[in-house]
């Protein structure tokens, strides 16, 4: 029981930090745009020739969990074309969204629970559980195609009781209109 106790200060810990990371690569990546290259972006992802697209994929999962998408997604349009662009995008985007709704269901939803149980948020707790009895699906198409940061979003729903499944679902529909 006690090593258990320990996992979870320990996970706890990770997890904020990995909320840190994201925090800190948003402030460099605000710093920093305007010295991103397009044109070098492009002869990295040239140079993988018919590895481009799932190079481009994976950079995309794994870059948009830690700076904004909407230049991943620019990009695509520009290296691939509107068709294959919106494909890419649409995959890494997924991608991305289940990696970081399982790293912060795995790391984080035992201390937000924790916090849930307090009396001041006894309504967000509410909310909560009703996600956990099913029919969530709709509510992550809706919170999907709204103006909402992509990773607080998937921070948020893995923090929750929603499925992994109706997360996944309601992912997939919500980000096909967002990226047209």
């Amino acid at each position: 029981m006690r090593n258990n106790g320990r996992w979870q200060n320990f996970t706890e810990v990770i997890f904020i930090f990995f909320i840190l990371c994201i925090v800190a690569s948003l402030v460099v990546y605000y710093i920093f745009k305007d010295n991103i290259s397009l044109e070098e972006f492009r002869s990295v992802i040239d140079g993988f020739g018919i590895w481009a697209p799932l190079v481009f994929i994976i950079l995309f999962t794994i870059g948009s969990m830690f700076m904004p998408s909407t230049p991943f997604m620019a990009a695509s349009g520009i290296f691939f074309g509107f068709k294959y662009g919106i494909l890419y995008v649409t995959i890494g985007g997924i991608l991305s969204a289940v990696l970081m709704f399982l790293i912060s269901r795995k790391l984080g939803r035992h201390w937000v629970e924790g916090i849930l149980q307090k009396n001041y948020m006894k309504k967000l707790d509410e909310y909560n559980r009703r996600l956990e009895d099913g029919g969530a699906v709709w509510d992550i198409f809706i919170l999907r195609v709204m103006p909402m940061p992509f990773n607080v979003l998937n921070i948020l729903m893995g923090v929750s009781r929603i499925s992994a499944q109706e997360y996944i679902i309601g992912t997939i529909f919500g980000l096909i209109p967002s990226n047209l």
